[in-house]
């Protein structure tokens, strides 16, 4: 007999051994209670007896829906004991528990239960055959690399936070948030800065303020972390007329730390719009996902309609 359970804050400590069997690497508390306890989430558990076979998070996320706020639930942290019939199938665990999930979504907060993932290609087909996933998007890949300038503006690290940063930050996002009105983006302001970059349990991050060279305006706000091969750039504040120069300061950045690359991953509308500005602009193997049963006329307000970068994301 199988029982479905959201954990309580007490219990995020469950998850663990099956995160270590499906993921091969360990998990800690802190980080488990930094993306669902104190109501920033919500851990869906799927039992039979006392054996624990799947789970679904979901991290709650301030999203403007062309300019609406809704409480969007972003699915992070799938897994599933190994089953010899498989996820895909309509009765299986897996669609069991994601139909279930995703019935729990609509709310006062999130009327159509808005929801989006970063699942591979392949668990995009298994979501898709199972009925629970639709795609809206992909990600794409820009690359940058470094360039040496003597004009235009600089990028420096914040290395204290302080009432001057804080007001940047705020006046940064509220340029980018005009901007993107018609589209569908993350809160971006500075609470949700310091929780996701400077309040990780484990990583540490860079965050870089873009100014203009005479003025010393800000412009842009630039966060910075590992990637593979190279650095990655995960996030990037600004006004869209002024991303063209912001970039060029991370590039400049990149010149003098002695960096070799940044790689910046962004949903399909905004990184064809800015590929002419990259090294290189390549598709992942990364879909954005949405929940199918979202009303069709939201959906359609979601297609490609997206700004993701690898900062939305629980795990870079």
């Amino acid at each position: 007999m199988t029982e479905l359970r959201c954990l309580t804050d007490n219990e995020l400590a469950l998850i663990q051994p099956l995160f270590a069997s499906v993921f091969g690497s360990s998990i800690s508390l802190a980080l488990l209670q930094w993306k669902y306890a104190q109501g920033r989430g919500s851990a869906w558990t799927l039992w039979q007896e006392d054996i624990l076979l799947m789970h679904c998070g979901l991290c709650l996320r301030e999203v403007l829906l062309q300019g609406k706020r809704v409480l969007a639930a972003q699915l992070v942290d799938l897994m599933a004991a190994p089953k010899p019939a498989g996820l895909s199938r309509q009765t299986s665990p897996f669609a069991v528990l994601m139909r279930h999930v995703l019935a729990q979504l609509p709310s006062p907060a999130n009327p159509d239960g808005v929801a989006f993932g970063f699942p591979s290609a392949r668990a995009m087909r298994l979501g898709e055959h199972a009925g629970v996933y639709c795609a809206v998007d992909q990600w794409m890949a820009l690359e940058f690399g470094p360039q040496q300038m003597r004009l235009g503006p600089r990028a420096s690290e914040i290395v204290t936070w302080g009432a001057r940063e804080t007001l940047a930050a705020n006046a940064l996002w509220s340029r980018m948030r005009a901007d993107l009105a018609a589209y569908v983006v993350g809160v971006r302001d500075v609470d949700y800065l310091h929780h996701r970059y400077l309040m990780h349990p484990h990583k540490l991050y860079r965050v870089l303020l873009v100014e203009s060279r005479w003025r010393r305006q800000a412009m842009g706000l630039l966060v910075i972390g590992p990637g593979t091969g190279g650095d990655e750039l995960l996030d990037v504040i600004c006004a869209w007329d002024d991303m063209a120069e912001v970039l060029l300061a991370a590039r400049r950045w990149l010149h003098e730390t002695g960096g070799q690359r940044l790689t910046l991953n962004l949903t399909s509308h905004f990184g064809q719009q800015l590929a002419a500005l990259s090294d290189g602009c390549t598709a992942t193997q990364f879909r954005i996902m949405a929940n199918p049963q979202t009303p069709a006329a939201t959906l359609k307000k979601l297609d490609r309609r997206w700004w993701l970068t690898g900062g939305d994301t629980d795990y870079r």
